[in-house]
C-alpha cells in the first residue's frame, strides 16, 4: 500500500513539475515580416538586426580596420600588427578578416550570428585553410568601443595556439 501511495505521489509530483515548466512555445507568436520565431521569441535572420531586422549587421563590422592586441597559449612564433574587415559583396552574414595570424591570413571567412538582442554581434569562424595552417575561432562585437573580441584556434600541422584577439 505504501509502495503504491509512493508511486502515485510522484507521478502526481512528476505531472506537477513537467506543467509548469516554462516551455515556450511559438504556437501563438505571430512574427513581423523578416523575422522568425524561436522559444516564443521573435528573432531576425542571421546578417541582420534591429526592432524591423532591416539593418545589415555586416555594415558595422566592414572598414574596421588597425590594431590588434593578441595574446597566445603557448606564445606564438607569428604577431599579428594590422587587420582590416571587408565584405565581398556575396552574403550579407559573412565578413573578410584579413590580416591575421602575423597578416598571413586573408580573406578568413566570419559568420555574423543574432544574438539574444536581435543584433548581429556573434561571430562564428569555421574551420579553415589559411597557407598551410587552420584557423577556427568565435567571438563577439562591442558596440560600446567598437571593436571585436576573438578567441581564435590556429593549428600548422606541428603546433596548435589559442589566442584571445582583440581588433580595434
Amino acid at each position: 500500500m505504501i509502495t503504491r501511495l509512493a508511486k502515485v505521489f510522484f507521478a502526481f509530483a512528476f505531472i506537477v513539475t513537467v506543467s509548469s515548466c516554462d516551455r515556450k512555445s511559438c504556437t501563438n507568436v505571430v512574427c513581423p515580416a523578416g523575422q522568425a520565431c524561436n522559444n516564443g521569441q521573435c528573432f531576425c535572420p542571421d546578417g541582420y538586426e534591429g526592432t524591423d531586422c532591416q539593418t545589415l549587421s555586416y555594415q558595422k563590422y566592414v572598414g574596421l580596420f588597425g590594431n590588434v592586441s593578441e595574446s597566445c597559449n603557448p606564445n606564438a612564433p607569428f604577431l599579428t600588427n594590422t587587420f582590416n574587415i571587408t565584405w565581398n559583396g556575396s552574403y550579407n552574414n559573412q565578413i573578410q578578416i584579413n590580416g591575421l595570424m602575423g597578416n598571413n591570413c586573408y580573406n578568413i571567412i566570419a559568420i555574423i550570428r543574432t544574438d539574444n538582442n536581435n543584433m548581429g554581434n556573434i561571430l562564428e569562424i569555421p574551420q579553415q585553410n589559411c597557407g598551410a595552417s587552420t584557423i577556427s575561432g568565435q567571438g563577439t562585437y562591442d558596440a560600446v568601443n567598437r571593436r571585436v573580441n576573438l578567441q581564435l584556434y590556429y593549428n600548422d600541422g606541428f603546433s596548435s595556439y589559442q589566442c584571445n584577439t582583440t581588433l580595434y
